[in-house]
């Protein structure tokens, strides 16, 4: 009886959160409440305090649920095979792939570029995203300066810098597409519009290469 409570807890545990993506989609987090989340899962408020402290616990609990993908997808980017240059370029239409292909991390990844005032109570997430942020920019610096190491990069290029630019064009390539998603011309698009940035960091094209199999 135990196990099927703890089951059951988690299945409501999932619905709250399934419902909490589609209605943050769709109205925003600032203009849904937990009694509109509770209400169209067709549950009560109490269901939602049993599991989530509150409205900033559950979209945590909500942004969690992706960042299984996406660190992946970095261990895949720094795990130290082939060149690195080339890596980046992978890595980068890896991300957007990632971003076309799954619903559910681009409603969220939605969610927080479009739907999500990081005031009142939702405020600590400002903290949240600059950390996000300055961890992301470290692993393009890293392999950015393997890079360096390896006499990649144009002279005077600094990669601290570089990874800095990388990651603003992933975020405004995002946002452009976020806010008409129905013109794919940045997913149609991507290498012509990530070309230069790697030409102007990397002294040949050997980004364009393919990684070699691993082992190799």
């Amino acid at each position: 009886m135990a196990r099927k409570t703890r089951e059951d807890a988690e299945l409501t545990r999932q619905l709250l959160l399934d419902t909490a993506e589609q209605v943050f989609w769709e109205k925003g987090v600032a203009g849904t409440s937990l009694a509109d989340i509770a209400s169209t899962a067709g549950l009560t408020r109490g269901a939602i305090y049993w599991h989530f402290t509150n409205k900033l616990d559950l979209f945590n609990a909500l942004c969690d649920r992706i960042v299984p993908d996406l660190e992946a997808l970095d261990a895949s980017l720094l795990n130290q095979h082939g060149n690195p240059a080339s890596r980046l370029w992978q890595h980068s239409h890896a991300l957007f792939s990632l971003l076309r292909d799954n619903p559910r991390i681009r409603r969220i990844c939605g969610i927080h570029h479009l739907g999500c005032e990081q005031v009142g109570e939702m405020a600590p997430l400002l903290l949240e995203q600059i950390s996000w942020t300055q961890r992301k920019k470290a692993k393009l610096q890293q392999v950015l300066e393997e890079a360096q190491q390896q006499q990649l990069l144009r002279p005077g290029v600094d990669p601290a810098l570089a990874a800095i630019g990388l990651h603003s064009l992933y975020g405004g390539l995002m946002h452009c597409w976020m806010i008409n998603s129905d013109d794919d011309t940045i997913h149609r698009q991507l290498s012509a519009l990530l070309s230069p940035y790697f030409e102007g960091i990397f002294s040949d094209r050997s980004w364009q290469l393919p990684l070699p199999p691993a082992g190799e």
